[in-house]
């Protein structure tokens, strides 16, 4: 109980990254992707029935990109002021409800999209309890036991959800033949709407043609998905060692094989908020491969850390 109480909220700024990293992802999907497509109509269904329920209440609802580009013009920037890590109280609400104006009233959107959301919303009570000018610089004074505590709490909550997401994406694959015989990789390379570039057709198709190479990448993704989905009870220094920069190359792959960007860059903040400590200094992952402890934050009293 001591520990959850400390008066050390967990500001480090890795987490202002994976925030970042977030909106620019969702950012990203909205700047370069025509609005005609990423909002465009349902077949059989009226502009009025894919804003019906609750989705009327977004921003792409209430003004229509068909009609007005000032909401997509909008939605970038309340995104990029996230990234900027200016007043992150201030700007959690908006952030969230960006990223539910998106996932309501799109109809091209993916599983990052989604992550996004989830984050935005669990973010909403550790960026009130943050009153930083600037997200990327250590705070002034102790947050006090209630700021600290809703802040650890709510940062705890993301770390499981985010493991939750990996742990079932593991066991939804195992229902999947494919995935058993490990021979998904091999159709998923070879998709059209998902296909290989041209100019990795060679190297893709010559390693994942391969039967054994195949079976080995599609079980390591398995088996790096149920690391990820139990990591929180896996060693500090195995999470950043292994586990971190196999979770990099593997989304890296995904960009630059199934060019499934918007995706790829969502799930690189996932796996920071998932993999590192929320109270770690910048030095943290510099120190990785060769400090017999990671490296976290000064402070003027030893404290208790219960953030994994």
């Amino acid at each position: 109980m001591a520990e959850l109480l400390s008066r050390t909220g967990p500001w480090s700024p890795w987490i202002a990254v994976a925030r970042s990293v977030l909106a620019l992802s969702m950012a990203g999907s909205l700047a370069v992707t025509p609005p005609a497509v990423l909002f465009a109509r349902l077949s059989g269904t009226g502009g009025a029935d894919q804003c019906g329920g609750t989705a009327a209440w977004s921003l792409f609802c209430s003004l229509p990109p068909g009609e007005s580009p000032w909401a997509v013009v909008l939605a970038v920037a309340v995104l990029v002021w996230v990234a900027s890590g200016v007043l992150p109280a201030v700007s959690a609400i908006p952030f969230a409800f960006v990223a539910y104006s998106v996932t309501t009233a799109g109809t091209l959107v993916d599983g990052g999209d989604q992550v996004v959301l989830v984050a935005a919303v669990l973010f909403i009570p550790y960026s009130l309890c943050d009153w930083r000018l600037f997200a990327w610089r250590p705070p002034g004074e102790e947050a006090g036991v209630i700021r600290a505590t809703v802040a650890r709490a709510a940062i705890l909550t993301l770390k499981v959800q985010i493991s939750i997401v990996y742990l079932v994406a593991c066991i939804g694959k195992l229902a999947t033949e494919a995935w058993t015989e490990g021979s998904a990789l091999y159709y998923w390379t070879r998709i059209p709407a998902f296909g290989t570039p041209n100019w990795l057709e060679g190297l893709v198709y010559a390693t994942t043609g391969n039967p054994a190479i195949s079976v080995i990448l599609t079980w390591g993704t398995l088996v790096l998905e149920f690391a990820l989905g139990v990591s929180l009870l896996l060693p500090l220094r195995f999470r950043l060692n292994v586990l971190l920069p196999a979770r990099f190359f593997l989304h890296g792959a995904i960009l630059f094989v199934m060019g499934i960007a918007s995706f790829s860059i969502a799930m690189f903040g996932a796996v920071l908020l998932l993999l590192v400590p929320a109270d770690s200094s910048w030095s943290l992952l510099a120190h990785r491969w060769y400090s017999s402890a990671p490296v976290r934050r000064e402070s003027k009293e030893e404290v208790p850390h219960v953030v994994p």
